[in-house]
């Protein structure tokens, strides 16, 4: 079986100490390979794999530049971007179901490689059912101007970096629809712990799937395949797997499709290996499916909560799902004129709150107004004063004081008079606490000696 293929030539750019990925972020291992055609080679695809043409899905989102939030599933996303260059024909209309395909192809191929992980694409949920959360982006450069393979990854990532698709928790899969050489398949390179970008050049590479492209690029993206790995190949390969010619990570590929290909054979050198170096199988951009954890979120009051790493935004009570051993810091934000009471459960006081997935099954969140009026009466000659507060009533007042505040009123009879007792929320006849949960009413009475 003869079929053109390509050659993953690793042009390998290891920043040194110091140095900056795209958009200025320090990068711990920023690498960006090429995907190139190479000529005349020819590959047999394994038995049992199957060249039938993948059953199409059909995206129904809305076309939007921006990232949607809440994201439909919890933790680092990776986020799909369709990009053409400023004098470019927007075709999204079509490519957006191509993705949605791809997408849902190598969700399939990760889950029938390892059953406990899958791909964390950002999805969303639309009228018409959950999907990737696609970001349509029409570049500021001409196709002219990035034409060069030389420099074409780096502005595509400076670009979108500018439009804020730079978060450290994300990494971006990015379906470039300009002219390109035609044996250059795609780019990928980014920090190992942060940012990344994917890029496939969809006019390029006939024959070869984009879903292939995508998953051997988004894979470099999370480090593979890392110095340490036995089966690592020589230079210019170096990045890549040398053992198995059906490899996602091996150096030459063709239209064998993403179902022939297998997730490190043998599981020695970049996915659920047991060497020291990094393995991918760890990385946060996966879905452990084995090993979920559910956090609820009580929410009491008018405010929201959300956190730091992408999936939880609530403006009410939810529940969503998280990696065990997520570490998660979560920020509330009360409503105009409320304001953060307590956290309770999972956490206390009324500051920040980190938690981490697995070990605080439930955390709760109480939110007021910021302020309750206090309103006090006096029958008789005295005077109720509070010093936190600033209360002083001689002989009627009403004030705003701070909501949840625990306020101590004391009354001061006039000469001549006693004090006799509380009435309201007050009773008894010394210093009265109120708590300032609500609204309150109080009356201090004073009589003659």
């Amino acid at each position: 079986m003869t079929r053109a293929a390509v050659a993953v030539i690793g042009l390998l750019v290891v920043l040194t100490a110091g140095a900056e990925a795209p958009g200025g972020a320090p990068a711990d291992m920023w690498a960006v390979h090429d995907l190139t055609r190479a000529e005349g080679r020819a590959l047999e695809a394994p038995s049992g794999s199957s060249g039938r043409a993948r059953a199409s899905a059909t995206w129904c989102g809305t076309p939007t530049r921006a990232d949607l939030v809440p994201n439909a599933v919890a933790g680092k996303p990776v986020h799909w971007i369709y990009a053409i260059p400023a004098d470019g024909p927007d075709q999204s209309s079509s490519y957006a179901s191509t993705m949605q395909t791809d997408e849902e192809s190598i969700d399939a191929w990760w889950r029938a490689n390892d059953p406990t992980r899958t791909l964390r694409s950002d999805l969303a949920r639309f009228p018409c059912g959950t999907q990737i959360d696609l970001s349509i982006i029409r570049l500021s450069r001409s196709g002219a101007q990035l034409a060069s393979v030389d420099t074409r990854f780096g502005r595509i990532a400076d670009e979108l970096v500018s439009l804020s698709f730079e978060s450290e928790h994300t990494k971006y899969v990015v379906y470039y629809d300009g002219p390109v050489e035609p044996e250059v398949c795609g780019q990928g390179g980014g920090s190992r712990s942060g940012l990344g970008f994917a890029i496939v050049y969809v006019r390029a590479c006939a024959g070869v799937a984009f879903d292939t492209t995508a998953a051997h690029e988004v894979l470099h993206t999370m480090g593979a395949v890392a110095d340490g790995a036995p089966h690592m190949c020589a230079a210019p390969d170096d990045g890549h797997v040398c053992d198995d010619p059906h490899d996602m990570m091996y150096p030459y590929g063709d239209d064998t499709p993403i179902t022939g290909l297998t997730l490190d054979k043998g599981r020695d050198d970049y996915y659920g290996h047991p060497g020291a170096w990094p393995d991918t199988q760890d990385s946060p951009w996966l879905v452990q499916l084995d090993r979920q954890a559910p956090l609820a979120l009580a929410i009491t009051g008018p405010g929201s909560v959300s956190a730091d790493v992408p999936g939880l935004q609530c403006g009410q009570s939810c529940t969503t799902m998280w990696n065990a051993g997520t570490e998660l810091g979560l920020t509330a934000t009360p409503a105009r004129g409320a304001k953060l009471v307590r956290w309770s459960d999972g956490c206390s006081g009324a500051a920040g709150c980190e938690v981490v997935a697995g070990q605080a099954p439930r955390v709760s969140a109480l939110f007021g107004p910021s302020t309750y009026r206090l309103t006090v009466s006096v029958t008789g000659k005295g005077a109720v004063r509070s010093s936190q507060g600033g209360v002083s009533c001689p002989p009627r007042c009403s004030k705003l004081v701070p909501s949840y505040q625990l306020l101590r009123l004391t009354p001061s009879a006039a000469k001549g008079w006693r004090f006799r007792a509380w009435a309201g929320a007050c009773r008894g006849t010394g210093a009265c606490r109120v708590p300032m949960t609500a609204g309150t009413n109080v009356r201090a009475v004073f009589a003659r000696r």
